[in-house]
């Protein structure tokens, strides 16, 4: 049975006011190793190593932050009072974060607003791409993936004709809205037209030698991008993990070959119909 530290009630001396006080409660070795994977092993906030090496042992360099602080101080209460939060249990490891000893000792003072923001941003993000990967981790996809991302690697690329190039884009561009940054539109765009065709092939060979195997790609590319979908994140964030999930699972030997696949599933209708 996991015990529930209560948090207990203090007085100030001069004011006379009563201030409940949280106890830090300890973490396991599993919860820290998590946190610790969530920044890379770095502080978030100067990017030092969590961890020194000395005489050929590895040591820790770090401390486990409260986002929100674990027992605020009276100011704190005032600038945070209406800031977003992460949980509301102040001990919760969605509001604990590694940083190194100096960094946590700049930002555990009476911290501002923006300090409190920016560590806030830094971990959010860092909860999402977690869970990204998790859910990424559910969702198959043939390993004959990898003949289509490897048939790139050989293919010479030709450029289509300006008429061709013209229609190609037109035809992603309708499929794009505010959410993709325009960066990223103009390397959907490129992709697809220097690669589509490529891409194209690959799968008809594939086909060829493998019926079905072509339709249930796309079936689970549809698949991932609705799970996606459903997460309400944005076209750029979108395009993004399924580079990621394509890349993890073809063993593309470049992000630029994933990233072309992906651009060929936008034009072909499996992602942002």
């Amino acid at each position: 049975m996991q015990l529930r530290h209560r948090p207990h009630r203090s007085y100030g001396a001069a004011t006379g006011r009563v201030y409940v006080t949280n106890a830090r409660r300890e973490y396991s070795e599993a919860e820290t190793v998590a946190l610790i994977a969530q920044v890379a092993g770095r502080c978030p906030l100067c990017d030092k190593p969590l961890f020194y090496e000395k005489g050929k042992r590895r040591y820790k360099a770090y401390e486990l932050a409260h986002i929100y602080p674990l027992n605020p101080h009276p100011e704190e209460l005032v600038v945070l009072a209406n800031v977003p939060r992460l949980s509301a249990d102040v001990n919760d490891p969605d509001n604990l974060i590694p940083l190194c000893e100096s960094s946590h000792g700049r930002f555990d003072k009476p911290r501002t607003e923006e300090e409190y923001l920016e560590l806030y941003e830094i971990k959010r993000e860092a909860l999402r791409e977690e869970r990204q990967r998790s859910l990424a981790s559910q969702y198959p996809l043939e390993k004959q993936i990898s003949a289509v991302v490897a048939h790139l690697h050989s293919a010479a690329v030709e450029i289509d004709s300006g008429v061709a190039l013209a229609l190609t884009a037109k035809s992603v561009d309708h499929k794009f809205d505010g959410t993709m940054p325009p960066t990223t539109k103009r390397k959907v765009r490129n992709a697809v037209q220097d690669y589509f065709r490529h891409v194209q092939s690959a799968f008809l060979e594939l086909e060829r030698s493998d019926p079905g195997c072509t339709e249930l790609i796309f079936v689970q590319v549809k698949s991932f991008y609705v799970m996606q979908k459903r997460e309400q994140l944005s076209q750029g964030q979108v395009f993004t993990n399924l580079v990621a999930w394509i890349h993890a699972r073809a063993r593309a030997h470049t992000l630029e070959s994933a990233e072309a696949v992906a651009s060929f599933f936008i034009q072909n209708c499996e992602v942002f119909e």
